[in-house]
């Protein structure tokens, strides 16, 4: 395969070639959040990836069941089978471990404490934890641990995770482990879009608190597990010819790359557009951890806009 690191491409269809999947991230690849819905040509270009013969996969940090997600999409146009062929979301990864899995910590009440409460413009935690042995906890002395749940503040999305740094250090002095479902510390929101926070930023201040985190989702590799089996449900592939395309270094390269992935990252759209657009192209490409480097640069998913 060849090295193209220091090119930059327009969009995904000279790289893609070599590969018989393609791994998507929603947001800021393909999804410009709830305000904006599909990015321009991106339905047209991830329907041409399918019947061109790819394998597609969408995998999301998003704390919401694929159902919802997959319902959600469908709604804007994109169906699955016809512009990708499987989700998968970091909410369900967490279902599937909150059934399926021991808890890296010591359980004795079966109980969470919600971080951060409900935002009013999602989904519900209460899916991922339904029928599962946890609920939760109606004060936060009966919880094991805590779960964050998506940042707001009076149901309004912010910019600075400093807001809420006040209430974690309260929830610091209980001590209690923190599960993060989304490692994502931003997501693009509003329109125009904007980086807002989300939990992965909430985990990181926890974790200078000295407080101990337990994160699912990308880049951990529990999810690039399930992303695989997928894939080879739809034939023999394994992970170095699966192609994953994201917009967030720390997250989607990261996790690639620890997994073994070759990756792309997008520059002109979602969190490595913010990225640019307040140091310039040189100097965010050069803030790249080692760890975050992908094998590609893309500008954007579809090759013309």
């Amino acid at each position: 395969m060849k090295n193209f690191q220091n090119e930059i491409f327009a969009g995904i269809t000279r790289i893609s070639e070599p590969f018989k999947g393609v791994l998507l991230d929603a947001y800021g690849v393909f999804w410009g959040g709830n305000d904006c819905g599909i990015l321009p040509g991106a339905k047209e270009c991830m329907e041409k990836l399918v019947s061109s013969g790819k394998i597609v996969g969408v995998l999301s940090n998003s704390t919401q069941l694929v159902s919802k997600e997959v319902n959600k999409f469908l709604r804007h146009g994109l169906v699955q089978g016809k512009h990708f062929h499987f989700l998968i979301t970091s909410g369900e990864v967490a279902r599937h471990i909150f059934f399926n899995e021991n808890l890296p910590f010591e359980i004795h009440k079966n109980k969470f404490w919600l971080f951060g409460g409900v935002h009013p413009k999602y989904g519900s935690h209460e899916a991922i934890f339904q029928d599962t042995c946890y609920s939760e906890a109606s004060h936060i002395d009966e919880a094991d641990f805590a779960y964050i749940s998506i940042p707001h503040i009076n149901g309004e999305d912010q910019i600075n995770p400093e807001l809420f740094r006040k209430e974690l250090e309260k929830l610091k002095l209980k001590n209690l482990p923190m599960i993060c479902p989304n490692p994502d510390k931003f997501a693009h929101e509003g329109n125009p879009a904007r980086a807002v926070v989300r939990q992965g930023s909430i985990a990181l201040m926890y974790e200078e608190m000295g407080g101990q985190v337990f994160y699912i989702g990308k880049p951990h590799k529990k999810a690039y597990e399930i992303a695989m089996k997928d894939f080879q449900k739809f034939g023999s592939i394994c992970h170095s010819e699966v192609l994953m395309v994201g917009d967030t270094p720390e997250t989607d390269i990261r996790g690639a790359r620890l997994y073994g992935m070759p990756s792309a990252l997008i520059t002109k759209t979602g969190i490595m557009a913010d990225r640019v657009a307040h140091n310039g192209l040189e100097a965010a490409l050069k803030a790249l951890d080692s760890n975050d480097s992908p094998n590609y640069f893309i500008e954007r998913l579809i090759d013309d806009l």
